[in-house]
C-alpha cells in the first residue's frame, strides 16, 4: 500500500510539473487486469427526483492474476457490493470508494481465463454530468420531463459503475422501471416492457448483445411519441416529444436511403440489431450510442425551416458512427479521428450521393477551411492532451475526414472502397488505432502508405503552395513554379495540372509528385491556354497561392467546372478593389447558378464595397435560391449608414421573408449598418416565433451591435432563465459585444456582469460556456471581479471538459484586466456559428516522356511532356 501511495504521489508531481510548464501529459491506453464481458443495469428512474436506485451487474474474466477490481464510479453513492465466483458462491465484500473508483476485493486470487460476477448496489441523485434531468419549472413550465445519457468522452460512470475506457468493449442490458406514462429508450433490442398496475410504473429490458464501448451506453426516460418502421427486416423507431410530432416524418425522411448507402458502399450491412433515433430536450448535437443515436430537438424542422436546412447532415454523421465508432472504436484518445474523421467524411459522402458532386465539393471547401485552421499546431494522432475533451476537434473532424479524402483521391473510387471494408471487415468489433488503417491500405495496394500517414496524422500542419504560372509564347511553353512557403519540411503528394483551350481541343492534364520545397517545370503545350486549372480534382489539403494572368482569373470564374476554383477567383477579385473588377463580380453574381458560388461572390463583393458591390447585393435580394438571397442579405452589412440599402432591408426586417434565415441576416445586417431606429425595428422581433429560435436569436445578435447602450438592458433581461432557452446564448454574447461597440457607464457594466454571473448557475451546458465567453470577451474584464467566486467555483465542479480552457482564460482575463483575445475570437466563431445554424483523384497518368533534369534561363528549357486527357466542361 505504501509502495502504491508512492507511485501516486510521483505520478501527481509529474502531472502538477507538466500542467506548470504548459505540457499536457503523455497518454495512452488504459491498462486492462480483467475483460468486462457483460453489464446488467437493474434501475428505478424516478424523473421528479432526479433520481436513480439500482444495481449494476458486472461480469469479468481475469487477463492476469488479479486480486482486486477497480471500477470507474464517479460520485456514485455505492451501498453494498458482492462478489460471486464460479462455485457461484456469493459473499459481500469490503470495498473502497473514493468517489472517482470503486475497488473491490476479489477474496482470492483470479487466474487467466477465471470468471467472477461483481453486483454494486448504488444510487444516483441529480449527477453532475453523464445523465441529465429535465422537466418543467416555474420559468420554464413548457419543459417536458426527460432524462438522457451523454457518455463520451468518460462520463457514463457518473451514473454507473464501468472501466470507462474506449478500449474495453462489452455487451450490456438495461432493466429500466420508471413511472407510468414514461417511455425508455436504451442499446440494442426490446426484450420486454410490462406495465404494473399496483406500483403505477412500467418497466422496458433491453439487450445490446453485440460488445460495445461503455461511452456508448445509451439510457433515455421521459415522454415521447414514437414511430416504428424496418429495414432489411431490422426494426427502426424515431422518438421526439409530443410537440414535435408533425416534423418526424420530414426529418428522418432519407434514414433508410443512407442505410443502403453506407451498407452497400461499405460492403458491411448495418452491424446492429436495430435503429433508433431519439430527440430529446436539452441536447445538442447527436450522439451515437450503439444502435440509437441521442440528438436534440434542433434537428426537426417544420416546414419553413426545411427551406434553409435540414438534419441530413447530422443523421448520416451519426448513423456512419455505427460502423465507425461503434463497431470498430478507437481504442484511445489519440486515435479519435478515426472515429469523428470517418463519420464526417461518411457524412459528405452522403451529401455527394444525394446532392451532386457540386454540393459535395461545396461541403469538403469549407472542412478544407476548418481543418486548416484548426490543425496548425498540433497533429490528428496527438499522445499529448490535456483531456479527452481536447481532442474533439478540427483535427478529429474536418481533417481527419480530409485524410480519408485525399486517400480516396490517391487510391480511386474501386481501390478506396476494396480498402475500407478491409479495414472494417479485419476490425469488426474491435478496437482501432490508425496503423490499423494503414495496414489495411498496404495490405489491398502492395504500396508503402508510411509518408502519407506522416504528413497527414502524425506531423501538424499541411502544405501551403504557392504556384505561379506564365506563357512563354516563344517556346510554346506553359512556365509553372510550385513552393512550399511554410516553415515546417515539405509535404510529399501528387498535384495535378490541366491545361484548358478555347478551341475545343482535348484539355491537357499533368501530374507531378511533389516532394521539394520547391520545383520548376515547363511543359510544351499546342497553345496558349485559356484555362489553368491547379488540382482540378479537390485531392490536396493545401493552403493554395496562385499567381496567374487576369485573363485567367476571369476564366476561372466563368468557366472552371469546379466550384469551388470559381470560389477562389471571387476571393481574389474581392480583394483587388479595381472597379472593373467589381463589375466583373456583379455580372457573375448574376450569372452564376450554384448558390454557393454565389454566397462567396457576395462575400467578395461585399469585401470589394463600392455602389456597383452594393447594388449587385441589393439585386441579389430577389434571387430564387433563398441560401443565395442569404448570402446577399449577409454582406450588405459592409455598408455602414447606407441609405439606399437600410430602406431595401428595413421591409425585410418588418414583414419577413419565406425563409427564416434570409430574415434572420436582414435583421443582423440592419443592426449593422448602423439604421439610426434598429432598436426600435428590432425589439419587436422578440416577439416572433420561429424554429429553433432563429429569428429572436438574430434579433438579439443585432441589438449587441448597435451603438446605443439602451439595449443593453433588454439583453439583460434575455439572458434570464424564463426567456426562451435557444435564444439565451445570443443575448449571452451579445450583452458582451455591446460593451465593445458603445460606452458603458458603471450602473449598466454592473447590470451585464450580473446577468452574466448568473447564468454561470444555469442548468443549461450552452448558456454556461456562453456567459464563460461572454465575460472574457467584455471590453475592460477587470470590471468583472465580482463574477471571480462564480468563474472559480464552476472551475472547481466543473465536468464539461470542453470548458475548462474557456473558464481558465476568463479567470485570467479579469485578473489581468486585459480582454481575453482568445475568448474573443471564440465569441466571433460561436456568432458566426449561430448565424450558419444546423458541418477521385484521375488515374496516374501514363510516364512521362521527358522530365525535367534541371532548370536553367534558356528557352531550350526540357518538360515534363503533358497528357492529354478527353473531354471538356
Amino acid at each position: 500500500m505504501k509502495q502504491n501511495c508512492m507511485m501516486l504521489i510521483a505520478c501527481m508531481l509529474v502531472c502538477s510539473m507538466a500542467d506548470a510548464f504548459g505540457e499536457p501529459a503523455t497518454r495512452f491506453a488504459k491498462d486492462r487486469d480483467v475483460d468486462s464481458l457483460h453489464i446488467k443495469l437493474n434501475l428505478n428512474v424516478d424523473l421528479e427526483k432526479k433520481f436513480v436506485q439500482g444495481s449494476a451487474i458486472i461480469d469479468v474474466a481475469a487477463l492476469r492474476d488479479v486480486s482486486t477490481v477497480t471500477l470507474d464510479a464517479i460520485d456514485l453513492g455505492v451501498t453494498k457490493v458482492t462478489v460471486t465466483r464460479l462455485d457461484h458462491s456469493a459473499y459481500p465484500v469490503e470495498f473502497s470508494n473514493d468517489g472517482e473508483t470503486l475497488t473491490v476485493p476479489l477474496g482470492a486470487t483470479l487466474h487467466p481465463g477465471e470468471r467472477a460476477t461483481i453486483t454494486v448496489a448504488y444510487t444516483v441523485d441529480n449527477p453532475r454530468s453523464g445523465l441529465h434531468f429535465f422537466g418543467p419549472s416555474k420559468d420554464e413550465p413548457e419543459v417536458p420531463y426527460v432524462v438522457w445519457s451523454q457518455g463520451e468522452s468518460v462520463t457514463n460512470s457518473y451514473w454507473f459503475p464501468c472501466f470507462d475506457h474506449p478500449n474495453e468493449r462489452q455487451t450490456t442490458e438495461l432493466v429500466v422501471t420508471a413511472k407510468k406514462g414514461f417511455k425508455v429508450s436504451a442499446n440494442g433490442h426490446l426484450v420486454s416492457h410490462e406495465e404494473d398496475g399496483a406500483t403505477g410504473t412500467v418497466t422496458y429490458h433491453w439487450l445490446q448483445d453485440k460488445a460495445h464501448a461503455a461511452y456508448l451506453v445509451s439510457l433515455i426516460v421521459g415522454d415521447f411519441v414514437t414511430k416504428k418502421d424496418t429495414w432489411r427486416g431490422k426494426p427502426l423507431d424515431y422518438w421526439v416529444h409530443p410537440k414535435f410530432n408533425s416534423q418526424m416524418d420530414y426529418s428522418f425522411r432519407n434514414t433508410k436511403r443512407m442505410l443502403d448507402f453506407f451498407s452497400d458502399r461499405i460492403g458491411i450491412e448495418y452491424p446492429w440489431d436495430r435503429y433508433g433515433q431519439v430527440c430529446c430536450e436539452g441536447f445538442g448535437g447527436g450522439m451515437e450510442n450503439t444502435s440509437v443515436t441521442t440528438m436534440g430537438n434542433r434537428a426537426l424542422h417544420d416546414e419553413r425551416s426545411s427551406l434553409d436546412s435540414d438534419s441530413d447532415g447530422l443523421i448520416a454523421h451519426e448513423l456512419a458512427h455505427q460502423w465507425w465508432g461503434d463497431m470498430l472504436t478507437c481504442r484511445d484518445w489519440s486515435h479519435l479521428w478515426l472515429n469523428e474523421g470517418f463519420a464526417s467524411y461518411f457524412q459528405a459522402l452522403w451529401t455527394e450521393e444525394s446532392l451532386g458532386d457540386d454540393e459535395f465539393r461545396y461541403d469538403m471547401y469549407r472542412k478544407a477551411d476548418r481543418a486548416r485552421q484548426g490543425g496548425k499546431e498540433r497533429p490528428i494522432v496527438d499522445r499529448s492532451y490535456a483531456s479527452p475533451g481536447s481532442m474533439f476537434d478540427a483535427r478529429a473532424y474536418p481533417k481527419g475526414a480530409w485524410v480519408l479524402h485525399m486517400m480516396r483521391k490517391r487510391l480511386g473510387d474501386e481501390i478506396f472502397w476494396k480498402v475500407i471494408n478491409r479495414y472494417g471487415q479485419d476490425n469488426k468489433l474491435k478496437t482501432v488505432e490508425t496503423v490499423d488503417l494503414r495496414k489495411a491500405v498496404e495490405t489491398i495496394t502492395g504500396q508503402t502508405f508510411e509518408r502519407f500517414f506522416y504528413d497527414w496524422t502524425e506531423r501538424p500542419g499541411h502544405p501551403e503552395v504557392t504556384v505561379s504560372y506564365k506563357w512563354n509564347a516563344g517556346d510554346g511553353l506553359a512556365d509553372v513554379s510550385i513552393k512550399q512557403t511554410q516553415e515546417a519540411d515539405a509535404f510529399h503528394f501528387p498535384l495535378t495540372f490541366e491545361f484548358v483551350f478555347d478551341d475545343g481541343t482535348a484539355p491537357i492534364q499533368v501530374v507531378r509528385d511533389i516532394t521539394e520545397k520547391e520545383l520548376g517545370l515547363y511543359y510544351p503545350l499546342p497553345k496558349k491556354p485559356f484555362l489553368v486549372r491547379i488540382d482540378p480534382a479537390q485531392s490536396v489539403l493545401m493552403e493554395l497561392n496562385e499567381k496567374k494572368g487576369r485573363d485567367l482569373w476571369r476564366a476561372q470564374l466563368t468557366d472552371d467546372p469546379d466550384p469551388t476554383a470559381r470560389m477562389r477567383a471571387a476571393e481574389h477579385f474581392g480583394k483587388t478593389k479595381s472597379e472593373d473588377d467589381r463589375k466583373f463580380l456583379a455580372e457573375a453574381l448574376a450569372g452564376e447558378k450554384f448558390w454557393g458560388v454565389q454566397r462567396e461572390i457576395a462575400r467578395a463583393l461585399g469585401e470589394a464595397g463600392g455602389d456597383v458591390a452594393r447594388d449587385s447585393l441589393l439585386a441579389g435580394l430577389k434571387f430564387e435560391n433563398h441560401k443565395a438571397r442569404r448570402g446577399c442579405a449577409e454582406e450588405l452589412d459592409s455598408f455602414y449608414g447606407d441609405e439606399k440599402v437600410i430602406e431595401a432591408v428595413r421591409p425585410i426586417v418588418q414583414h419577413g421573408d419565406p425563409s427564416y434565415y434570409v430574415e434572420a441576416a436582414a435583421i443582423k445586417t440592419y443592426a449593422a449598418i448602423g439604421a439610426k431606429d434598429a432598436i426600435e425595428i428590432l425589439t419587436p422581433v422578440l416577439s416572433r416565433d420561429s424554429r429553433n429560435e432563429v429569428l429572436r436569436s438574430a434579433a438579439l445578435t443585432g441589438l449587441g451591435s448597435v451603438n446605443d447602450a439602451a439595449a443593453a438592458t433588454i439583453l439583460a433581461d434575455w439572458t434570464q432563465s424564463g426567456k426562451p432557452r435557444l435564444a439565451r446564448p445570443s443575448a449571452i454574447r451579445a450583452l458582451a459585444h455591446i460593451t465593445n461597440e458603445t460606452y458603458i457607464d458603471d450602473a449598466t457594466m454592473r447590470l451585464i456582469v450580473d446577468s452574466l454571473t448568473r447564468c454561470l448557475d444555469d442548468t443549461g451546458v450552452r448558456v454556461r460556456r456562453a456567459a464563460v465567453s461572454a465575460i472574457g470577451s467584455l471590453a475592460d474584464p477587470a470590471k468583472a471581479k465580482q463574477a471571480l467566486p462564480a468563474l472559480r467555483s464552476l472551475l472547481a465542479n466543473n465536468t464539461d471538459e470542453r470548458s475548462k480552457p474557456r473558464i481558465e482564460r476568463t479567470i485570467k482575463a479579469i485578473e489581468s484586466g486585459e480582454p481575453a483575445q482568445v475568448q474573443l475570437a471564440e465569441l466571433r466563431s460561436e456568432l458566426k456559428e449561430a448565424q450558419e445554424t444546423n458541418e477521385s483523384l484521375s488515374d496516374r497518368i501514363s510516364k512521362l516522356e521527358s522530365i525535367i533534369s534541371e532548370r536553367s534561363t534558356n528557352a531550350g528549357k526540357t518538360g515534363d511532356t503533358p497528357t492529354a486527357t478527353s473531354g471538356t466542361r
